[in-house]
C-alpha cells in the first residue's frame, strides 16, 4: 500500500508541511501536461480535444496527470461544471476513480448522469506512477458509497438517478453485531466502525431517499426516529448526531402534514393503516396514523393534529 509522506515548505514547525503527494504532483507535470489542465480549467473545448488526440498518437502527455491541488482534468471539469469537457474525457476513457462521488458531492446533476451512463474499458487500471502514487488516497472512505452520499446531501434527483439503476442503502449492523464483518472491523478500528454505522443512518434519514423509496414514508421516519433516538442513548460518541438525525426524521413527518390541503385529506392520511383502503371506507376512523405516532412517541405529530 502506498505511504503517505510529507515534505517541510520551510524551517518553522514542524506542521508547516505539505504531503508530498502534491508536491511531487506539481513536481512532475510536464509544460504540455500544465497548459492541457490550463485547457480544461478555462474550458477550452477545442484546445482539451487536441491534446487528448494527440496522447493518443505521440504519448507526450498523461492525461491522467493531476494538479497540484490533487484534481484530475475530470475531477477539474467537475469542479467547474463544464459537461461539454466530461463528456469529451469520458470519451477518451480518462480515469473516472471516485469522480461520481466527487460529482454527488458536488451536486452536479448532469455530470452524475454523465459518469452513471459511462460504460469504463474492461480492466481498466492506469499503469503511470502517478496513478499508483493516488490511489490510497481517496477524498473519501470506503464506507462512503454513491447512494450513501446522495443521500446524505438530501439531492432529490441524483438520490433518482441511483435508486432507477436499483442501487439501495444498506441495512446497518446492529451496535452489538457478532457478525464475522463487525466483529473484525471492530477489532481493527471501533471508532471507524461506528461512524460507518453512522453515515448509513445519516443517508436513510434523509427526507429524500424515505420519500422516494418507502411505500409509507410516515410508518418509515417513524420508526426511523425512534431507533435513531435509542441509539443515541447507546453510541454515546455521536450522541448528539443521532439526536439531530432523530429529530429530522419526526420534522420529516410533520412537513408530510403540511403538505395536506384539506381536512378530509389529513382524516385520510391519519386514518390510514395497511391491511384497509381509507378510500374505501368512509367509517374507518379509528386514527391509526395517530395511534402509531404515540407509539414512536412522534409529539411534532401529535401537536399539529
Amino acid at each position: 500500500m502506498a505511504q503517505l509522506f510529507y515534505k517541510r515548505t520551510d524551517n518553522s514547525t514542524y506542521n508547516d508541511r505539505l504531503p508530498l503527494r502534491v508536491v511531487r504532483a506539481e513536481a512532475e507535470l510536464s509544460p504540455m501536461e500544465k497548459v492541457y489542465l490550463g485547457a480544461v480549467e478555462r474550458g477550452d473545448y477545442a484546445s482539451v480535444k487536441q491534446a487528448l488526440e494527440e496522447a493518443e498518437i505521440y504519448f507526450r502527455i498523461n492525461i491522467n496527470c493531476i494538479d497540484p491541488l490533487g484534481r484530475t482534468a475530470l475531477l477539474i471539469a467537475i469542479e467547474n461544471e463544464n459537461l461539454e469537457i466530461i463528456e469529451l474525457l469520458l470519451s477518451y476513457n480518462i480515469h473516472v476513480g471516485d469522480a461520481l462521488l466527487h460529482a454527488i458531492r458536488k451536486e452536479v446533476v448532469g455530470a452524475v448522469e454523465l459518469l452513471l451512463n459511462h460504460k469504463r474499458p474492461r480492466g481498466e487500471k492506469q499503469v503511470t506512477e502517478n496513478f499508483f502514487l493516488f490511489a490510497d488516497f481517496s477524498d473519501f472512505t470506503p464506507d462512503i458509497t454513491p447512494i450513501i452520499l446522495a443521500a446524505q446531501t438530501n439531492n432529490y434527483e441524483i438520490i433518482k438517478l441511483l435508486l432507477q439503476r436499483g442501487v439501495s442503502v444498506p441495512q446497518p449492523h446492529a451496535v452489538r453485531c457478532n457478525c464475522m464483518d463487525c466483529m473484525s472491523h471492530t477489532d481493527v478500528d471501533s471508532l471507524r466502525h461506528s461512524r460507518s454505522r453512522l453515515n448509513i443512518y445519516k443517508a436513510l434519514a434523509s427526507p429524500s431517499l424515505i420519500a422516494l423509496s418507502s411505500e409509507d414514508p410516515f410508518l418509515t421516519a417513524f420508526q426511523l426516529s425512534w431507533e435513531l433516538k435509542e441509539l443515541s442513548t447507546v453510541e454515546n460518541e455521536f450522541k448528539s448526531e443521532y439526536e439531530e438525525l432523530s429529530h429530522m426524521c419526526k420534522q420529516f413527518a410533520k412537513d408530510l402534514l403540511d403538505q395536506t390541503r384539506s381536512s378530509k385529506e389529513l382524516d385520510i392520511i391519519l386514518n390510514y393503516h395497511d391491511d384497509t383502503d381509507p378510500l374505501m371506507d368512509e367509517n374507518n376512523n379509528d386514527l391509526a396514523r395517530l395511534k402509531l405516532a404515540i407509539k414512536y412517541s412522534q409529539k411534532e405529530v401529535r401537536v399539529f393534529y
